[in-house]
């Protein structure tokens, strides 16, 4: 399995990663037939830990939750109007891996919710973008693995 995306697209995350540090970013990849686009998301996880601290214990700087941008993508990816091709988030001093955290964001009920996008994870410290992976849910292992992220140029 291999992910291909234009050197502009990485480009297009990799700054919404830096505009967002210390927080985490998030969003999608999609393509509406014209080629991939990306689509900034707001986290919201500091309004929800901060109306909920028990049910969201982490900040954004650790987590992230999608804000309302990301309903009429999913909404017209489900429409057949548009192909989800990827999610996007960024983590913060910390190294690009499918954490547990991402898993659970990712399934419902121990099933990938998306299971044909992929799930890219950006490494960002101290301002700068470290390293980039992608994992796509794979049915033979019941779990997301890492796969090919290639960079076009």
């Amino acid at each position: 399995m291999r992910l291909d995306i234009p050197g502009s697209i990485y480009a297009e995350m990799s700054a919404h990663a830096l505009d967002t540090f210390p927080h985490e970013c998030c969003g999608l990849l999609v393509d509406r037939g014209a080629g991939l686009e990306v689509v900034r998301v707001t986290n919201v996880q500091n309004e929800k830990h901060a109306e909920n601290p028990e049910q969201f214990p982490r900040t954004a700087e650790t987590a992230y939750t999608m804000g309302p941008e990301a309903a009429p993508i999913l909404v017209a990816h489900e429409r057949g109007d548009l192909q989800l091709r990827a999610f996007y988030h960024s983590h913060p001093q910390h190294d690009a891996y499918f954490s547990e955290e991402d898993k659970k964001q990712a399934t419902v009920w121990d099933e990938p919710s998306y299971p044909n996008a992929a799930q890219i994870v950006m490494s960002i410290y101290d301002r700068q973008l470290k390293k980039t992976k992608a994992f796509q849910w794979d049915e033979g292992a019941r779990d997301f693995v890492e796969i090919e992220l290639s960079v076009e140029s």
